[in-house]
């Protein structure tokens, strides 16, 4: 069953000839060490987003109270760094075989992860941050904040669980 029934190889036929058809799909099927040095990048780019975001997000849920808010709030660049280095390489790896990508649930399920924590970024940064960043060194988070936090950790850690579970996917046509 898919989780986003729009995905299917007729309605993305154009998109995976035109991906197929890009410089960099070249690249990631012809050059023997591409995609092994896209998958480093895209692990280091997980690192900085996962390391950083999930840090400040576990901040706000209550751990570690004595770091003030604004020092681990300071960090959110190196996350928006990972999160640009994998866009870049996950983009590389859609080219490289993009039919592989879209009717696979697991790339199905990274997407609507991925969507619901942009949506959660926003609401955070709209309606809670003017907040956060006045919490001290040693308060709690407000409760929504502490909400926003939690579900942000949910959705990276889903981005992440799912995008490791694409290698496992084959279609029913190949068994």
């Amino acid at each position: 069953m898919d989780l986003l029934p729009f995905f299917d190889h007729q309605t993305f036929r154009p998109v995976y000839a035109w991906l197929q058809s890009t410089d960099i799909s070249w690249v990631m099927n012809n050059v023997r060490w591409a995609w092994p040095l896209c998958e480093s990048i895209h692990f280091i780019g997980l690192t900085l987003l996962l390391g950083t975001v999930g840090l400040f997000d576990l901040r706000l849920l209550g751990f570690a109270r004595r770091i003030p808010m604004a020092a681990l709030h300071r960090l959110v660049p190196l996350g928006v760094a990972g999160f640009l280095i994998n866009a870049a390489t996950g983009f590389c790896f859609l080219a490289g075989t993009p039919d592989q990508y879209f009717i696979n649930p697991a790339f199905q399920a990274k997407i609507l992860f991925f969507l619901v924590a942009g949506l959660n970024v926003a609401a955070f940064y709209l309606l809670m941050f003017s907040r956060v960043r006045r919490v001290a060194p040693g308060e709690q988070a407000p409760v929504f904040a502490r909400i926003i936090g939690g579900l942000s950790l949910c959705c990276w850690i889903g981005v992440m669980t799912a995008g490791r579970l694409l290698t496992f996917y084959r279609p029913m046509a190949d068994y």
